[in-house]
């Protein structure tokens, strides 16, 4: 098998149509298997397997206990994402072009997976083409199902991983994650469900056999079950009489409780309340009131003549006015005598009319006035006086408005407070309701309590009927021994038989070929001081034991933390050749765990010679500068995975982390 493109569309971190082309190339006549991915965490390494997977598998992508709920959830979670318009796709989808060969002949298969999103959830379609021609009359289940036999999921683990398997397996000290790849590899899978199929038809062909000498057994067991079902009929009809009075005495009391309401009996409780609210507000009103007598009986009145304060204000001022001039007249006046007598006698009369008549121009601004008197007859200190009253009935008038509004308020809650007295009923009028709601209430507390009772009585004796259903299996096995059907059972114990010894046989060659395998790999990935490791697995168990090369046994947890990393790579790459399937393998961040020595043992004696096509996913101090020139003699290609946080979408480039050219 040969993958040969992979096309992600708004798929997570990838926004739009990304296409990325893995075939291998030959160069001077040698192929180069490696295809690199770049990328720093979070760009979307993990990304390309988990879309290569889910081309292929579907939901089993996810595990093979993963609901339907749970896949839907991650379909539309895989929506991308723009952070540039903040909204996601409403498509995805995820393509994959592949060559497999069957029975010598090499076909060519493009599979498209791709999702929408629904206003009741999420709608999958799956297409496959053979040779560009679809392949017509298989409906999505039987689509994948192609696909599942083509390549299994099981044998595909051993060669699509990532660090977390690596971590699995190194970490893993019980076996248990070894067992399981070990089963998968010899499909024991499959002989397990079939194993258990034969279990499940024993059991039915069991249940129909009646030996003579236990039918006394069974019929006293199918009578205490019969018994036990009885009993729980019984609770049944019980409880369904108990659930019917439970909603006849609810519902006296919720017709009783709106009666109450009705009458107002919401209202008897808080009428102490309210009441002692009414003698605060009339208190209140009260306080209110006298304030407002104070200010009407001061200078408030005035305020109501507005007009009439703005015209005695205004005549107040222009007859202060008018006074200053008189009092310059008059001194004007005074000061032309006085001057006309002392200078008469030292002027001649000429002279002396051009100063006075000097002096007259400099008091014109004050003649006229002697027919203009003031109307109010007020000194400054009395005028503001008057302007200081003024001013304060203006001040007092606004007060006089909120003390109102205050009082409009209070008079508002003391009519809302009257109804609602007046609602409220005298509490001796609804003391029989209150009573016969509370007998009510507590009918339903009894009622509840019989059901919890008798629930727990069906619980028990459900219990009971599963241990009576128990023993009768365990009879009817009995009876099998000797029944008519001896015959079948005797099919379905040969036929377990022969899946137990071909278990035996083909786990026994595969085996020991796998632990050859192992050796071979552990030696070529090891450094010099390391150990030399074999491994030794029990057939039946499965359980791995660690010998050294002088065949002394050590613990996994006796390992170091690379040779635990060199263990799990070894015993995939041994898994993978053992299996016989010519797959590519895509290995995903392996080097984490790893010192520079097991690190470069693994790029030149792994990532070239493990497969015919080797799809790494790595970031940039795993695979470094020195790494990628050892490793470029075997790179068909490279790719560099930026991730553009500001879009929250990855850009693919041609190349490595330092030589890169936009990707198409």
């Amino acid at each position: 098998m040969f993958i040969k493109e992979l096309t992600l569309t708004d798929f997570r971190v990838y926004e739009g149509v990304n296409h990325f082309n893995l075939c291998p190339e030959k160069h001077a006549g040698k192929l180069r298997p490696i295809i690199l991915f770049g990328g720093l965490n979070g760009a979307g390494k993990t990304s390309i397997l988990l879309g290569i997977r889910l081309a292929l598998y579907g939901k089993l992508c996810l595990g093979s206990a993963v609901s339907q709920r749970r896949y839907d959830e991650f379909l539309l979670e895989a929506l991308h994402h723009s952070r540039a318009t903040g909204r996601s796709a409403n498509t995805a989808a995820v393509e994959l072009t592949f060559t497999y060969a069957k029975l010598g002949t090499e076909s060519q298969y493009h599979v498209k997976r791709e999702w929408e999103r629904r206003s009741n959830g999420v709608k999958e379609y799956l297409t496959i083409h053979e040779d560009d021609a679809p392949i017509k009359g298989l409906n999505q289940e039987q689509a994948q199902n192609f696909l599942n036999e083509l390549i299994p999921a099981g044998v595909s683990d051993l060669f699509f991983f990532d660090g977390e398997k690596i971590a699995q397996l190194a970490d893993d000290t019980g076996g248990a994650a070894l067992e399981q790849s070990i089963k998968k590899l010899l499909g024991l899978d499959v002989v397990e469900r079939l194993a258990g199929d034969l279990t499940v038809l024993n059991r039915n062909l069991t249940k129909r056999s009646s030996a003579q000498e236990i039918q006394s057994k069974i019929d006293s067991e199918q009578s205490s079950l019969e018994r036990c079902r009885a009993q729980i009929e019984s609770v049944r009809q019980k409880m369904s009489t108990l659930y019917a009075q439970r909603a006849e005495t609810q519902e006296h009391a919720n017709r009783l409780q709106k009666d109450i309401d009705d009458r107002g009996g919401h209202f008897s409780a808080p009428r102490k309340q309210l009441e002692s609210r009414l003698v605060e507000l009339q208190g209140e009103r009260d306080k209110i009131v006298s304030r407002i007598n104070i200010l009407m009986s001061d200078a408030a009145p005035l305020a109501l003549a507005e007009a009439f304060c703005v015209r005695t204000e205004s005549q107040i001022e222009h007859d202060l006015n008018l006074q200053t001039l008189h009092r310059e007249h008059r001194l004007h006046d005074e000061y032309r005598t006085q001057l006309a007598n002392s200078l008469d006698s030292r002027l001649s009369a000429d002279a002396l009319a051009i100063v006075l008549e000097e002096l007259d121009n400099l008091g014109q601004a004050t003649q006229g006035l002697e027919d203009q008197q003031p109307v109010h007859d007020v000194t400054p200190s009395q005028a503001s006086h008057l302007f200081s009253v003024f001013s304060e009935a203006r001040k007092q008038k606004d007060d006089v408005v909120a003390l109102f509004e205050a009082l409009e308020k209070v008079e508002t809650d003391l009519d809302e407070i009257g109804a609602s007295l007046a609602r409220a009923p005298d509490d001796l009028l609804i003391a029989t309701d209150f009573e016969n709601l509370q007998q009510l209430q507590q009918t339903l507390g009894r009622l509840n309590a019989e059901i919890d009772t008798l629930r727990n009585q069906g619980r028990e004796t459900a219990n009971e009927a599963v241990e009576s259903a128990r023993r009768l299996d365990r009879l009817y096995e009995e009876a099998a021994k000797s029944g008519d059907q001896k015959r079948v059972f005797d099919y379905i114990n040969n036929a377990s038989g022969l899946l137990t010894d071909y278990v035996g046989q083909t786990a026994t060659a595969k085996i020991r070929d796998l632990e050859t395998q192992f050796t071979d790999c552990f030696a070529k990935l090891s450094r010099k001081d390391d150990l030399d490791l074999q491994i030794r697995i029990d057939t039946s168990t499965f359980h791995v034991s660690l010998l050294t090369d002088n065949g002394k046994t050590i613990a996994k947890d006796e390992l170091s933390a690379g040779e635990k990393q060199i263990f799990a790579i070894s015993m995939l790459e041994a898994l993978a050749k053992t299996s016989g399937r010519q797959l590519p393998m895509i290995v995903d961040t392996p080097l984490g765990r790893l010192d520079s020595e097991h690190r470069a043992r693994l790029v030149e004696g792994y990532f070239p010679v493990a497969s015919h096509q080797m799809i790494i996913l790595s970031t940039d101090t795993e695979v470094d500068e020195s790494f990628y020139s050892r490793l470029s003699p075997d790179i068909s290609r490279a790719y560099k995975l930026e991730y553009d946080s500001a879009a929250g979408a990855t850009r693919a480039h041609e190349g490595y982390f330092w030589q890169e050219q936009e990707a198409h």
